[in-house]
């Protein structure tokens, strides 16, 4: 029984040891990173508590702070990407079937080298040199972030920037398409820098931070946009 129990605590201990190492490893090979932002709180013209992005914008078109010429520069001196959304409602079967479809016609421009966008569904395969590591854009069944209804990405770089939205103006069909650009200042990207394709929505611009995120490539593997020699 002596033997038994030194065994089991030998076995014990070599255990600890090596979730030990693992998780030191997962540490070293995925640091944490920055702490959040905290959200800015504010007040609006009426007196009510507003936090986030909604301290820079409202939906009566009017700023709730001064934007300061140092809180909307950015280091390039031009936008090099954007973000298309397809907007639907997923019970609509029709509205459903639209998005299916926009996103297949999309895909086969990828495959025939017509233009480059990354969407659901786009592979390595499709377009080479893609890390698929690199947070592919998903389907969203419901609202998420800023976007009030469900939704898909579609980013692209200035080198394809024209033919796409040609794209969209021509096979959006009845849905909406969200147009934005990508800088760090999120908040006037999806307010005063954005345009729509059909009906506009109102977004949630109190889930964003102005100034929060770096002027760089969401796809710098591929050598377009931000990454680009041009």
């Amino acid at each position: 029984m002596r033997y038994n129990n030194n065994y089991m605590y030998s076995m014990m201990t070599i255990y600890i040891f090596v979730i030990i190492i693992i998780i030191v490893q997962c540490v070293i090979a995925h640091p944490p990173g920055p702490p959040p932002i905290p959200p800015q709180i504010c007040k609006n013209y009426v007196g009510d508590t507003m936090r986030g992005g909604a301290c820079f914008s409202t939906n009566l078109n009017s700023l709730t702070q001064v934007i300061q010429t140092e809180d909307t520069k950015f280091d390039d001196p031009e936008i090099k990407e954007w973000h298309f959304h397809v907007y639907w409602f997923q019970q609509n079967k029709y509205q459903n079937e639209s998005a299916m479809r926009i996103q297949k016609e999309l895909i086969e421009k990828v495959r025939t080298k017509a233009f480059t966008v990354v969407l659901p569904g786009i592979t390595s395969e499709i377009l080479p040199k893609l890390n698929m590591s690199n947070n592919i854009p998903t389907f969203n069944d419901g609202p998420r972030g800023p976007h009030p209804v469900g939704n898909f990405e579609v980013w692209t770089p200035k080198e394809s920037f024209a033919d796409v939205l040609s794209f969209f103006m021509l096979r959006r069909g009845e849905l909406s398409i969200l147009l934005h650009p990508l800088t760090p200042h999120t908040v006037q990207d999806h307010s005063g820098r954005a345009m729509w394709l059909g009906k506009s929505f109102s977004l949630d611009l109190t889930v964003l931070c102005e100034g929060c995120h770096k002027d760089e490539s969401q796809y710098p593997e591929l050598g377009l946009g931000y990454s680009g020699k041009n």
